[in-house]
C-alpha cells in the first residue's frame, strides 16, 4: 500500500518503518499510540541531524542544540515542526486524549520535517515538491481522479462563464445609453476597443448644425407670446366726410344768427 512517506524508504529505512506504524495507528483510530510514535520518529529524526555520539541526550537537550544552530527560516520551521510532535506525544504520553485534527496536524508536520530531512540527505528538488495527501493517510490509495463531487463544482463553474460570457456579449451589442444628463446607463456594460463612435464628415456636421438650428428656431416661436391679433381699423375717410357736414352746418346756422341780429340792430 503507498504512503505520504514512500520517499524515506530509500534513504532512511528505520524512520520509514517507525512512521509506517504511526500512519497504520491512525487509520485504526488510535490516536494516543499514533502521537506517542510520532514523537519517536520525531526524536529519531532529530538525533540524526544531530549527529551527536551522548546516548543519554534526551529530545529536549537535542531539540535546544538544534534550535541553538539554526541560519535559515526553513530550519527554524523544522525545528518548530519538532517541537509540535513532541508536545502532542507528551499529552498523549501522560494520558491525556488525543484530537484527531492534532494528530492529522502532527502528521503532516512530521511529513514537512521529512522532507527536510531527505532533502538535506539526497539534495533531490523532487523531494521538495511532494505535497502531503489526507486521503492517501486514511485510504492509502493516492487521489488520481478527481472526485465525482469536484467534477461537478467545475462543470458548474464553466457554465457559469459561459453565462457570463453570453451576457457580456448581449451588452456589448447594445447601442449606448445615456439618460438626461448625458451620463451613460449604469447597467450598460460598453467595450470601449469594439465599440468606438464614427467621426462625422464635414458635410454631415454642417446637416447636422441646420437640423440643429431648425430645431432651435422653432422652440423659439412655440414659445414666444402671440400679439392680440389687432382690430380692423373701420373706414375712417366716411367717419371725417360725416363730421365736416355738421360742422358746415353748425357754421351756417351760426353765420346766419348773426347776419339776422344785424339786420335788427339797424
Amino acid at each position: 500500500m503507498a504512503s505520504n512517506f514512500d520517499f524515506l524508504k530509500t534513504i532512511d529505512k528505520e524512520l520509514y518503518e517507525i512512521i509506517l506504524d504511526s500512519e497504520k495507528l491512525f487509520r485504526d483510530e488510535y490516536f494516543n499510540q499514533c502521537a506517542i510514535q510520532l514523537r519517536i520518529f520525531a526524536e529519531k529524526m532529530a538525533k540524526k541531524i544531530l549527529n551527536h555520539q551522548n546516548p543519554n541526550l534526551t529530545f529536549d537537550d537535542t531539540l535546544n542544540c538544534l534550535k541553538d544552530k539554526i541560519k535559515t527560516e526553513k530550519e527554524k520551521e523544522f525545528i518548530d515542526d519538532l517541537f509540535f510532535i513532541k508536545k502532542i506525544g507528551n499529552k498523549s504520553a501522560h494520558g491525556e486524549d488525543s484530537k484527531p485534527s492534532d494528530v492529522i496536524e502532527a502528521i503532516e508536520r512530521a511529513f514537512e520535517a521529512a522532507i527536510n530531512y531527505a532533502y538535506s540527505k539526497k539534495k533531490d528538488e523532487k523531494i521538495n515538491k511532494l505535497q502531503f495527501d489526507t486521503t492517501l493517510l486514511v485510504t492509502q490509495k493516492p487521489l488520481k481522479d478527481n472526485k465525482l463531487i469536484d467534477k461537478y463544482v467545475q462543470l458548474a463553474q464553466e457554465q457559469k462563464e459561459e453565462l457570463l460570457n453570453s451576457k457580456q456579449g448581449e451588452f456589448n451589442s447594445q447601442v449606448e445609453k445615456k439618460d438626461e444628463n448625458g451620463f451613460k446607463d449604469k447597467n450598460f456594460i460598453k467595450n470601449t476597443k469594439k465599440y468606438k463612435k464614427k467621426e462625422l464628415t464635414p458635410a454631415q456636421k454642417k446637416i447636422k448644425e441646420k437640423v440643429k438650428q431648425a430645431k432651435k428656431n422653432l422652440k423659439e416661436n412655440i414659445n414666444k407670446p402671440q400679439k392680440a391679433k389687432s382690430k380692423p381699423k373701420k373706414n375712417n375717410k366716411k367717419k371725417k366726410s360725416s363730421l365736416k357736414h355738421v360742422l358746415f352746418c353748425i357754421f351756417v346756422i351760426i353765420s346766419l344768427i348773426l347776419i339776422l341780429k344785424m339786420l335788427l340792430i339797424f
